[in-house]
C-alpha cells in the first residue's frame, strides 16, 4: 500500500527526501567570512550606516541579485533569506536526482531513490565529489548569489522534458543573480544548440537562441557598460591585481591537485555511462569541453581577465552531475536485485540523515565558532553612536558586516570593477603599512594621507600599539578602540 501511494504521489515523495536532506545543513550567518554581497542591499536600511562605507558605494556587479534581497528584508527581515536558501539547498538534490532519473528508468523504485538520497547526503557534506575545481562549489551552508546556479540544474531537467521555454529562464535567472555564471550559461548554450542541430530541430534551434539572447541581453550589457567601458590601461593594471588577489581560484598552478585530476575523471566517466542518452550526453559534454579549452588557453597565454571569468567553473555543475549519475548506475547495479533493499535503504537513509544532522547541528556547530568571533564586533559596537568610519587591520574581515559600521579598507572584499580595484589596493597599501610601522611620527605621516582620502573617526589598534595617554573606549584583551583626532591628529604642513 505505502509503495503504491509512493508511487502516486513520486514527486511530492522526492521533494519530502530533498526536504530531510537539507535540514541537515546548518547554515551559516549571513555576514560570516565573503558576507559583502549583501551590503548594497541592506545599505540603505536604517538599522546600519553603511551608506557611508566606500566598498557600498561602488559598482554594484550583482543588481538583480541585490534587488531580490532588498525587497525581501525590507518587506520581511533579513531571516527571510534563510529559507530562500533553504529552498535552494532543497532544490539541489531534487533536480540532480530528476536528471538521473531521467537517464535510469530504475530510480523509479522507491527504496532506490530513498538509497539515492542517502549517498547524496553523505558526497554534499564530504565535498569532494560534490564541489568542483579550484575549492569552488554550487551550494553550500553559505547563501551567496553563487547558490542560484542551483538554477543550472533545473534547467537540464527542464530541457529533458521538452520545456525549453522555461530551461532557458532559469540558465538567465542564475546568471543575472551570479554574473560569472554568464560565461557558463553560454557554454551549457553551446552543448544544448549543438543538440538541436544533431536533431535537426533547425525552428527550435533559432527560437531558444532567441529567447536566450532577449533574457541574457540586459546583464551581459549592465556588465560590459559598468564594468568593461573604462580605459584599456586601467582594465590592465586593474585586472593584474584583482587576479594576484584572487590567484588561488584564478590561476591553475596555484589550486590545480590530484583531487581535480579525479575530477575530471569522473566527468568523463559519467560522460561514458550516458553516451546514449544524447540530449543529456551532448550538452553536457560541450558544456564542460568549452570550459576545458577556454582554460588551456588561459593558462597557456596568462591572459587576466580570462583568469578572472572562472571558465572552470562549470566545474560546479558538472562535477555534481557527473558523481550522481555515476552513483545512480552502481546503485542500480549492485542493489536492483537485492531481496532486503528495503532493509539497505531505510538504515543508510536513516543513518547518514542521523549523523550529519547531529554533526553539523549539535557536535560540530562552526556557527558557535563563528559568534565566539563576533566578540570583537559586539565590543565595537558598543561605540556605535559615535563611530563614523573606522581604519581596521586589513585581516579582520567581518568587522564592517557585523558592526554595521563603515571601514576604510579589508582584504578579504575588494571592489570588481578594474579602476575601482586600483583605488582598493592603494587603500590596502596604506592600512598595511600604517598598522606595520612602529615609528609614532611616520605613523601619524600615513594616516594623514588615510585621513586625506577618507575621513576616520576611529582606528582599532593592537593594544601592544596603543600610544601612552590615548583613551581606549574597548574592553578587549587584544584590541584598543581609540579616537582617530585625539591620537593621530593630522600633521600640519
Amino acid at each position: 500500500m505505502l509503495i503504491k501511494l509512493i508511487k502516486q504521489n513520486q514527486l511530492i515523495f522526492y521533494l519530502f527526501l530533498s526536504i530531510i536532506f537539507a535540514l541537515t545543513v546548518q547554515q551559516f550567518p549571513f555576514y560570516k567570512g565573503n558576507s559583502l554581497h549583501l551590503i548594497h542591499a541592506i545599505k540603505n536600511m536604517g538599522f546600519n550606516k553603511l551608506q557611508f562605507d566606500w566598498m557600498a558605494n561602488q559598482t554594484n556587479h550583482l543588481p538583480l541579485f541585490t534587488y531580490f534581497n532588498h525587497v525581501l528584508i525590507k518587506y520581511f527581515s533579513i531571516k527571510i533569506l534563510h529559507l530562500v536558501h533553504f529552498i535552494l539547498l532543497v532544490s539541489s538534490p531534487l533536480f540532480l536526482f530528476l536528471i538521473c532519473k531521467n537517464i535510469f528508468k530504475d530510480l523509479e523504485n522507491p527504496y532506490l531513490s530513498i538509497l539515492w538520497f542517502a549517498f547524496f547526503t553523505i558526497i554534499f557534506h564530504e565535498h569532494s565529489f560534490f564541489g568542483g575545481l579550484a575549492g569552488q562549489d554550487v551550494i553550500n551552508e553559505g547563501y551567496q548569489p553563487a547558490s542560484y546556479g542551483v538554477l543550472f540544474f533545473v534547467a537540464i531537467y527542464l530541457f529533458l522534458k521538452k520545456n525549453y521555454f522555461y530551461a532557458v529562464v532559469f540558465i538567465s535567472i542564475a546568471a543575472s543573480f551570479h554574473p560569472t555564471y554568464v560565461l557558463h550559461s553560454g557554454f551549457l548554450m553551446v552543448g544544448i544548440l549543438i543538440y538541436f542541430l544533431s536533431k535537426k530541430e533547425f525552428i527550435i534551434f533559432i527560437k531558444f537562441n532567441i529567447f536566450y539572447f532577449i533574457l541574457i541581453s540586459p546583464i551581459t550589457i549592465y556588465i560590459i557598460y559598468n564594468f568593461l567601458l573604462i580605459d584599456k590601461n586601467l582594465i590592465i593594471e586593474g585586472s593584474k591585481i584583482l587576479y594576484e588577489r584572487t590567484i588561488h581560484h584564478a590561476s591553475i598552478e596555484h589550486w590545480f591537485s590530484f583531487k581535480d585530476t579525479l575530477s575530471l575523471l569522473v566527468y568523463f566517466v559519467a560522460l561514458a555511462i550516458i553516451i546514449k542518452a544524447k540530449d543529456l550526453f551532448l550538452p553536457l559534454f560541450f558544456f564542460g569541453f568549452v570550459s576545458i579549452i577556454l582554460t588551456l588557453f588561459q593558462f597557456y597565454t596568462e591572459n587576466y581577465s580570462l583568469g578572472l571569468s572562472f571558465p572552470w567553473r562549470s566545474s560546479v555543475f558538472l562535477i555534481p552531475i557527473s558523481t550522481m549519475i555515476i552513483f545512480s548506475f552502481l546503485l542500480i547495479k549492485i542493489f536492483n536485485k537485492k531481496i532486503n533493499l528495503k532493509f539497505y535503504s531505510i538504515v543508510l537513509f536513516s543513518f547518514s540523515i542521523s549523523f550529519f544532522f547531529i554533526k553539523n547541528h549539535f557536535i560540530k556547530n562552526s556557527n558557535q565558532f563563528f559568534f565566539n568571533e563576533l566578540e570583537l564586533s559586539n565590543k565595537i559596537k558598543s561605540n556605535y553612536s559615535e563611530i563614523d568610519r573606522l581604519l581596521i587591520p586589513v585581516n579582520l574581515e567581518n568587522i564592517r558586516m557585523n558592526t554595521g559600521l563603515p571601514i576604510f579598507v579589508d582584504w578579504k572584499h575588494p571592489p570588481f570593477k578594474y579602476d575601482e580595484v586600483i583605488v582598493w589596493k592603494k587603500r590596502i597599501n596604506l592600512a598595511s603599512t600604517f598598522f606595520d610601522e612602529k615609528n609614532f611620527y611616520q605613523r601619524k605621516l600615513i594616516f594623514d594621507e588615510i585621513n586625506q582620502m577618507q575621513k576616520i573617526s576611529h582606528i582599532l589598534i593592537k593594544k601592544t600599539d596603543l600610544i601612552n595617554g590615548c583613551k581606549n573606549l574597548l574592553n578587549d584583551d587584544e584590541y584598543a578602540l581609540i579616537i582617530a583626532k585625539e591620537c593621530f591628529g593630522l600633521i600640519s604642513s
